[in-house]
């Protein structure tokens, strides 16, 4: 409990008043989904769906086709049982083959209209069990099989074949079919299209050009001071610590710190070196100074704020309360191989006593990182374009 309090932010700084945050979403926010998620926590357990929609969302189809895939697994398509149930209509028998009910499972698999197109696009060892599952299980072994049928996986050309099938069923309906010599031929191709497509975007975007750059510390510009800043955890939330060196510009040790802060989130711990940080270069007198930071979420908050709602507001403002005062700082993300010093005093500050720890000197354990940096060494990292 004493390393959970110690993490705690107390805001006496802005005089802001305590705000009401939505604590089963991480930002506090407020959403439907989380709502139904607390609502339903306490319910008798259900069949979890989860797995199954995942399924669908990842076939390769249209978007509209999957969409259609998820209301045929809710079983809400409006077939003439369903108008029969509910008083839409007199009769459900199906109009098409008129030897069975209309449900949805007739519609797509069992009437004589789509059988034949599925014993033409199946293999023969495969027809059996595909004509005897249930409306769910058929959907769900279907749509996650991926194993190639005719050039392209199976689950791609089973999703274009429910999606026309209802689409012939709706043209018969309204009488708006266009004629199709060869429904299976038509189904093949388009499938072996989709893919095709899937394949080209798919490649597009995993070509993501990178390039080698050597990455070493930088020291400011003349006139100013740089402020690195670093944090460590052991679990998110776990044992977290917090560090930061303020340099000149020959990469002397102006001030550094360690903050042993207890048990918090990876983010709390983020923004904890930050104030910190600040809170020493302003100290010191500093009127221009720079501040890197490995975390781009960091960075976000300093530079465009944070909803007053959000868990992390107290401390994203006070640390807008340093940026705000009469001096220049600009705020910078940098990568990990710039930023060693200060990850060597945050793992440092495992060792320490909880609390907050100023060094006017370079403690010993980070004495040879201090000196890399000012010799300039640099190390390769791959970053992307």
């Amino acid at each position: 409990m004493q390393l959970k309090l110690m993490s705690m932010v107390v805001d006496t700084v802005t005089g802001a008043r305590d705000r009401l945050s939505w604590g089963e979403c991480s930002d506090g926010s407020f959403t439907v989904k989380s709502a139904y998620s607390l609502l339903s926590r306490d319910m008798a357990p259900k069949q979890n769906m989860g797995s199954f929609f995942l399924r669908i969302w990842r076939v390769v189809a249209h978007e509209r086709v999957r969409v259609f895939l998820w209301l045929v697994v809710n079983q809400v398509l409006m077939t003439n049982v369903e108008r029969q149930r509910r008083h839409l209509g007199d009769s459900g028998l199906c109009t098409v083959c008129k030897s069975g009910d209309e449900t949805i499972l007739h519609i797509l698999r069992d009437c004589p209209a789509m059988s034949g197109v599925w014993i033409r696009l199946l293999p023969p060892q495969r027809r059996q069990a595909f004509f005897s599952k249930s409306l769910l299980e058929w959907i769900y072994s279907n749509v996650g099989d991926e194993k190639e049928i005719g050039e392209c996986p199976w689950a791609t050309t089973f999703s274009q074949a429910v999606w026309w099938g209802w689409k012939w069923r709706c043209g018969n309906v309204f009488g708006e079919n266009r004629r199709c010599r060869d429904r299976v031929r038509f189904i093949k191709d388009l499938s072996k299209d989709v893919w095709a497509a899937h394949k080209k975007v798919s490649g597009s975007l995993s070509q993501v050009v990178r390039v080698e750059r050597m990455i070493a510390w930088i020291p400011p510009m003349v006139g100013w001071f740089k402020l690195n800043t670093d944090g460590a955890s052991h679990g998110n939330p776990g044992l977290a610590t917090a560090g930061g060196v303020v340099r000149d510009g020959e990469g002397n040790w102006c001030s550094g710190f360690a903050l042993n802060i207890g048990i918090c989130s990876a983010p709390l711990a983020e923004l904890w070196r930050v104030y910190y940080g600040l809170y020493i270069a302003w100290g010191r007198g500093i009127t221009r100074l720079e501040l890197e930071v490995d975390s781009e979420m960091v960075v976000g908050f300093l530079r465009t704020g944070i909803e007053d709602s959000h868990p992390l507001s107290f401390l994203v403002r006070l640390c807008h309360g340093f940026l705000s005062k009469d001096w220049l700082v600009r705020v910078s993300h940098v990568y990990r191989e710039a930023n060693r010093l200060a990850d060597g005093l945050a793992n440092y500050a495992f060792s320490l006593p909880l609390g907050f720890h100023l060094f006017a000197s370079s403690p010993e354990s980070v004495n040879l990182l201090l000196l890399e940096d000012i010799n300039g060494p640099a190390r390769p990292r791959n970053v992307r374009l």
